[in-house]
């Protein structure tokens, strides 16, 4: 009989070992196929030379009513 236990608790830290082994092997495989393709396609590379977008300028003499009301507000508090 204990033999019989023995024999079943190998075959399943048999079993085990090979599974995790296993998803090891299939993880390193894919993350090799990853930096494989990777290293392969330029596709990180740009075609053409990236234009920065042109930044609108804040005309002051277009301010509303609440920007002007804001801006005296912020003046007064900072007198105090």
């Amino acid at each position: 009989m204990a033999w019989e236990l023995l024999a079943i608790w190998a075959v399943v830290a048999a079993v085990f070992v090979w599974f995790f082994r296993e998803e090891r092997k299939e993880q390193n495989d894919r993350l090799n196929e990853r930096a494989r393709e990777f290293a392969r396609t330029p596709a990180w590379h740009t075609p053409r030379p990236v234009q920065p977008i042109p930044v609108a300028r804040h005309d002051t003499q277009r301010m509303t009513e609440i920007h002007r009301k804001f801006i005296e507000e912020m003046r007064r508090q900072s007198q105090k």
